[in-house]
């Protein structure tokens, strides 16, 4: 034991062993333990031959493992915790070992770790290590029990091999039916030699070799290395040591006398091998795809057509009319701005799906860790909350707008409104920016939305964004029922007559679509929202995907043909639009027979306009400011 001594290299141990002395073949140590130092580098033959029941190097500052750094050692825990500095392994680090069954790599900054020399590792810890990109194939480790790890996907990846690795699969897959058949027609000597070694004391197992299948009187191998020690004093019969299930060291059992069908059938299980990972899946990421269900992913695609089509089409015609700028138009464009964001973020999962459909545990590290994540998941928060502030603001202006009709200097002016869509965007901004520097994560599912909610400021970001949903859907609610009441309420201004009526109901309908489309958007979210945030989540990420296609986007489809297609004033602008161009005349001669009113008294100079009687003067006033009303909805 040398630890916390400032010792800057490992002390060469391999004469501990020297095969001169003569108690050599007996000698081992318990532990070598070189925690807390300032070791920098492992000497290619300090901890050859070196047999310990453990070797702890914690918490130095190792930078990499040599080949061969443990050749001909006997080792059954060996641990790197700590070297937070650690960011290589050779491919041979590990050659030559046999005997270690435990390795422990947590806390480092490695990306991927070896196969060769583990093939009898029971316990793998690669806790707290966010930079493991790749775990190999289960198949690779032959005895592994239990793995402790970082990401969850490294876990589906165990439980999935056959889409992990497929190549890797169908090997395994070949060498079973060859075992199968091996072991299930076997002769009776072969039968013995089995029960006469289940009889015998637990001997460490042999798995299949990755590529090659034995005869029937050889012995089965897993490394190169067996080769080359299998008959040096570690493995003689006299005089050495292996582990036991504990980890401590056992004399051997003489198998000489077993054949190598007898002890690869021992070992053989048609079964599939289960080993105990963890963190395992959960509810906020399950082994899955980014979609999860196919009828989910086809669907996403005619969301994402429909959001960036229409809100494209939206942003092409006002940015390119020449008329004056106007509040309406210039909040539209925002509007549109934002949705179109939306659709963006969607077709960002599209893609990510499309492209890793039925392995995305192979990708989850590149996409949940990567650049395109967080792009994503600010695309998303930054679209929903310029989103939800523009439509408060676009409700607002209509609210004074026609409230105020006669008072046009109570109406909100173009520099106002640029000044308070400042101020939207700079919120939006913040509350998307805040889980890039630390507050919630974007990473925390494949979604890429900060669900997680593990510390106070988190639980608090999290419910300011639904608060400022409730907040934004009560003002809208508000506002319009305000608009229905000052335009009539019913038509009981207008003595019931017909058309005013029949203008009352298009206001209210369209009233109901505006704030229906914002209540299907936001209250699904926010209710499920809310109750996770609670710590009673109702759903989890597989069916909340369900809310992110066909409920989040609600209004990033709809609002461009709501606040803007179907208006008379965005079909005015389309036709000047086309009709600077020069093309397709036709359309924009019809355009203008339909819209040219029919011939009356005003339209008409020689026929005088008839006096009306001041109370219908008040009520053609009032007609006037509902019909506004009616345009600006």
């Amino acid at each position: 034991m040398i630890t916390t001594s400032g010792l800057l290299e490992v002390p060469l141990l391999s004469h501990v062993h020297d095969s001169s002395k003569s108690n050599a073949s007996l000698s081992y140590l318990q532990a070598v333990d070189l925690e807390g130092n300032h070791i920098k580098r492992i000497p290619a033959h300090a901890l050859r031959g070196v047999r310990a029941d453990q070797v702890s190097l914690n918490y130095n500052l190792i930078e990499e493992v040599p080949p061969h750094a443990f050749k001909n050692a006997q080792i059954s825990k060996l641990s790197f915790r700590g070297n937070t500095k650690l960011r290589k392994l050779d491919p041979l680090a590990f050659a030559g070992n046999l005997l270690l069954r435990q390795l422990d790599l947590s806390d480092t900054s490695i990306t991927s770790i070896p196969t060769k020399g583990l093939e009898k590792l029971e316990v793998l810890r690669i806790e707290k290590t966010p930079t493991l990109k790749y775990i190999p194939s289960i198949y690779e480790f032959q005895q592994l029990e239990r793995a402790y790890l970082t990401h969850h996907f490294h876990c589906c990846a165990f439980a999935f091999p056959e889409r992990h690795n497929p190549a890797r699969h169908a090997l395994y897959e070949t060498q079973k039916a060859i075992m199968a058949q091996r072991c299930g027609h076997g002769n009776q000597k072969t039968t013995a030699l089995t029960r006469k070694r289940r009889a015998m004391e637990r001997l460490s197992p042999i798995l299949l070799a990755n590529t090659q299948v034995l005869d029937d009187d050889s012995t089965a191998t897993t490394s190169e290395e067996y080769d080359s020690v299998a008959n040096d004093d570690y493995f003689s019969d006299t005089g050495s040591f292996e582990y036991d299930d504990q980890g401590d060291f056992h004399a051997p059992v003489n198998n000489t006398s077993i054949q190598g069908v007898a002890y690869e059938c021992g070992n053989f299980s048609l079964n599939p091998r289960k080993v105990e990972c963890t963190p395992r899946s959960n509810a906020l990421n399950p082994c899955e795809d980014v979609m999860g269900w196919s009828w989910l992913r086809a669907s996403v695609w005619f969301v994402v057509a429909a959001a960036v089509v229409g809100n494209i089409a939206v942003l092409l015609v006002l940015l390119t009319n020449h008329t004056e700028l106007t509040v309406p138009r210039f909040l539209m464009c925002h509007l549109a701005f934002s949705d179109l964001c939306t659709g963006l973020y969607l077709f960002m999962l599209a893609v990510v799906d499309l492209r890793s459909y039925g392995e995305f545990f192979n990708y989850a590290y590149d996409w949940q860790y990567g650049v395109g994540c967080k792009i994503a998941g600010f695309l998303s928060v930054f679209s929903g909350q310029l989103s939800v502030f523009t439509l408060t603001i676009v409700t607002l202006e209509r609210w004074f707008a026609i409230t105020y009709a006669i008072y046009l200097e109570r109406r909100i002016s173009l520099t106002a409104a640029a000044k308070i869509m400042i101020g939207g965007w700079l919120f939006s901004i913040l509350m998307a920016g805040l889980p890039l520097a630390g507050v919630s994560d974007y990473s925390s599912t494949s979604i890429c939305l900060p669900v997680e909610s593990e510390s106070v400021g988190v639980a608090v970001y999290q419910g300011s964004l639904f608060l400022t949903n409730a907040v934004a859907w009560v003002t809208i609610v508000v506002c319009y029922v305000q608009i229905y009441r000052s335009l009539g309420g019913g038509g009981e201004k207008y003595g019931g007559r017909g058309a005013a009526a029949a203008a009352e109901r298009r206001i209210a309908n369209k009233m109901a679509l505006l704030i229906g489309t914002d209540l299907l958007c936001w209250a699904p979210v926010a209710f499920f929202g809310a109750t996770a945030l609670a710590g009673v989540p109702l759903v989890d990420v597989s069916h909340g995907k369900v809310l992110l296609v066909f409920f989040y986007p609600l209004n990033a489809c709809a609002n461009p043909f709501l606040y803007a297609i179907l208006t008379k004033q965005y079909r005015r602008d389309l036709i000047t639009l086309i009709a600077r161009t020069g093309k397709c005349n036709w359309l924009v001669e019809k355009y203008k027979l339909a819209a040219t009113p029919p011939p009356t008294a005003h339209t008409n100079p020689s026929a005088p306009a008839p006096l009306l009687p001041l109370v219908d003067y008040h009520r053609s006033q009032s007609q006037v400011t509902k019909e506004n009303g009616e345009a600006l909805l």
